[in-house]
């Protein structure tokens, strides 16, 4: 097993380990939003800046700073080469979420901090420039990654609104694929 695997895994089993008691007393919310995600590294030599959607299932607790969050989303990056092929990545990301302020007084604005491992699958649609073909078909592949970032959540009663930005590198045979999505969306019921 890579090393690159066992490291993370561990950190996220520790973590959820830590936070599983606050769980059985968590808020459980529901998180939609969607942004810009910007390639970063060599992929930002091949791909311009494209989209992302992402839906959030998070369990959080006012009396205990760590969180957890499971999330999927989806990015789309253009090529910057051709208007023949985009980048689509989905993901699936297991991530710890650290409040950075004292919840039990309920601030209506609260900064944190995310970080977690996941599975990606990185798709490039490719299609037809005009009337000429270049390419036609799909190329995919499923890896593992990692992202960490930080965010801020403003109070509107029992929902808030989120801004976050996050890191993601993704563990590919080839290229390592990096990019950081930036997401503003409403989370209900935490």
């Amino acid at each position: 097993m890579r090393v690159s695997m066992v490291v993370p895994s561990l950190m996220l089993a520790v973590g959820a380990a830590t936070v599983a008691p606050s769980i059985a007393r968590a808020q459980v919310g529901l998180g939609v939003g969607g942004g810009f995600t910007f390639p970063v590294s060599s992929l930002s030599t091949t791909n311009k800046t494209g989209y992302n959607v992402l839906a959030a299932l998070s369990f959080r607790s006012d009396s205990f700073p760590l969180g957890f969050r499971i999330d999927g989303m989806f990015n789309s990056l253009p090529t910057k080469i051709t208007d023949a092929r985009t980048l689509q990545v989905w993901t699936v990301n297991a991530n710890l979420v650290a409040n950075l302020v004292n919840m039990t007084s309920k601030p209506p604005v609260v900064p944190y901090l995310i970080a977690g491992i996941g599975w990606y699958n990185d798709k490039y649609h490719v299609r037809t420039l005009g009337s000429t073909v270049i390419l036609s078909g799909n190329t995919s592949e499923n890896d593992f990654g990692m992202n960490a970032g930080a965010g801020i959540r403003i109070a509107l009663g029992n929902s808030s609104l989120f801004a976050e930005g996050r890191y993601h590198y993704v563990f590919t045979p080839r290229q390592r694929l990096q990019m950081i999505p930036v997401t503003f969306g409403i989370s209900f019921g935490n």
